[in-house]
């Protein structure tokens, strides 16, 4: 099952993507096609970070119905996690 914060990565990507064209224009810069994808990048790691430590400050993205009867086709079953996430090697 997806994480209801999954879908916000591309969100965050994309605003930070925006955020720093928009900075670059107003200082008069170059915006370079490499500052792209590393915004993009810093975008979808800062929300993937907020997603996993508050998964309830995201609204739930609704899906096209495709893609809600691909997901629940896949995995009808939900997993209850409490507590923070396992760190790997234990």
């Amino acid at each position: 099952m997806i994480p209801t914060w999954f879908p916000w990565i591309i969100v965050g990507g994309l605003l930070f993507v925006l955020l720093s064209f928009i900075a670059s224009k107003y200082k008069h810069n170059m915006y370079q096609s490499k500052q792209f994808m590393q915004d993009f990048i810093s975008g979808s790691i800062l929300i993937g970070f907020i997603g996993v430590l508050m998964p309830d400050v995201f609204p739930n993205i609704q899906l096209p119905l495709s893609f809600s009867m691909l997901s629940n086709d896949i995995d009808s079953d939900f997993d209850l996690q409490v507590g923070p996430p396992r760190l790997a090697g234990r």
